[in-house]
């Protein structure tokens, strides 16, 4: 508690929490802080649980305040000045416009994406919101966990109960967007465009991804290896222009860490009941089919891979489509062969990310350093791997093989 003491105060929640203590009537009476995530399992920001006693009570309020990353470094690769602001516009302008949408167009209850945690509050700084993004800035949401929300296990993967929620939701989340373009062109441009800008690109070390070397196949596939990564690394240095009709807001992170799980009391955690997802940071406008393969290829687990893709990309499109025709949008321009060559040339830049993001995604809790003290040179080391993350680099190189994606 000492050493995160000074992150967040009582003045600063009775800020970002006026709305709701003015409409109870209450106060902060006090409050306590512990750190939310272990060394290797966020990167892009510091996570706090914050539980708020109120008076008069007894009341508490479970919170999570996600805050800059203490690191300069990791501020300059998230680009927090940027990433900050596009977190707190999908909370404030997104989320409300799907609810908008969907109440219009009477979405059925088993169909409406309801994937937001509740934003309780939020600030650039604490100078105002119209200044720079500092290290007062923070996003105050409900802590999911309180309500039997969890991650998965990023060692395992998800099985393909959990696969099909998140690729319903994700269909859902994709195709919404595409259905507020279509009926309220001028709305998204202020809503959902405005949260989708793009960051600006970075070149990333070439020893990130050195660990596709150590997988047996690696000499037979050499050159189209690093052909792929060459190719990979200059789109997402120069993105090509998003393709319509499939064009929408993308997650671009979408990995186990960054889902949250419920399920129904005293059952196995084996079929989730609902989802919510996190993480807004490096949202963009570009097409769908790069969160699907990254999701699959960084998420789901080796055998669900083998045993249903294809199934999962069909379930994805299908989805999409209901989506689209329930909030009343000619589906003609969104075949599935169009789709499948949306996934086929998402898949030239997603070749590079999953690459890249995989031995983060898969490091071990013990040899991750302490995000406050990542610096630039991290990022030039080769990352440790372990048999995990061989294993799904392997399975998702091969894959992309014997598609002809590399």
């Amino acid at each position: 508690m000492a050493e995160i003491a000074n992150d967040l105060t009582k003045k600063d929640l009775e800020e970002l929490l006026k709305s709701t203590l003015d409409a109870d009537g209450t106060k902060v009476k006090d409050y306590s802080i512990s750190y939310l995530t272990k060394p290797g399992d966020n990167y892009g920001s510091t996570m706090l649980a914050v539980d708020v006693n109120l008076t008069p009570g007894p009341r508490t309020l479970s919170l999570v305040a996600k805050m800059l990353p203490k690191s300069k470094a990791l501020q300059e690769v998230f680009q927090v000045e940027k990433s900050v602001r596009k977190e707190i516009d999908m909370y404030q302008l997104v989320g409300p416009a799907f609810e908008r949408i969907q109440k219009e167009y009477n979405v059925p209850e088993d169909k409406y994406l309801d994937f937001l945690p509740v934003l309780c509050g939020a600030r650039i700084s604490s100078k105002g919101d119209s200044g720079p993004v500092d290290e007062t800035s923070v996003i105050l949401q409900e802590n999911l966990k309180d309500k039997g929300f969890e991650t998965g296990d990023r060692f395992v993967g998800l099985n393909l109960a959990h696969c099909k929620l998140v690729v319903d939701k994700l269909a859902r989340f994709h195709a919404t967007a595409v259905a507020i373009k279509i009926k309220k062109p001028e709305e998204f441009k202020k809503t959902v465009l405005h949260a989708a800008t793009s960051l600006d690109s970075s070149p990333i070390d070439s020893n990130m991804v050195k660990p596709l070397e150590d997988i047996p196949e690696y000499e037979t596939l050499k050159e189209r290896i690093n052909t792929a990564l060459q190719k990979g690394s200059d789109l997402l240095a120069n993105p090509r222009k998003p393709r319509e009709p499939f064009v929408t807001i993308t997650h671009l992170d979408l990995w186990t860490n960054n889902i949250m799980f419920q399920y129904d009391p005293g059952s196995p955690k084996d079929i989730p009941k609902s989802l919510k997802i996190v993480d807004f940071q490096i949202t963009e406008y570009d097409s769908p089919a790069r969160d699907l393969l990254f999701f699959l290829y960084s998420s789901a687990q080796l055998e669900v891979l083998s045993e249903h893709y294809d199934y999962l990309v069909r379930f994805y499109y299908e989805n999409f489509v209901d989506c689209l025709k329930i909030l009343r949008c000619d589906t003609t321009p969104f075949t599935f062969d169009n789709f499948l060559k949306e996934v086929e040339c998402a898949s030239a830049v997603e070749f590079f990310h999953i690459a890249f993001m995989i031995p983060p995604i898969t490091l071990d809790t013990k040899d991750a350093i302490n995000t406050a003290d990542l610096t630039h040179d991290d990022f030039k080391k080769p990352p440790k791997v372990g048999k995990t993350c061989l294993q799904r680099i392997r399975k998702f190189i091969l894959d992309f093989a014997s598609r002809n994606w590399i």
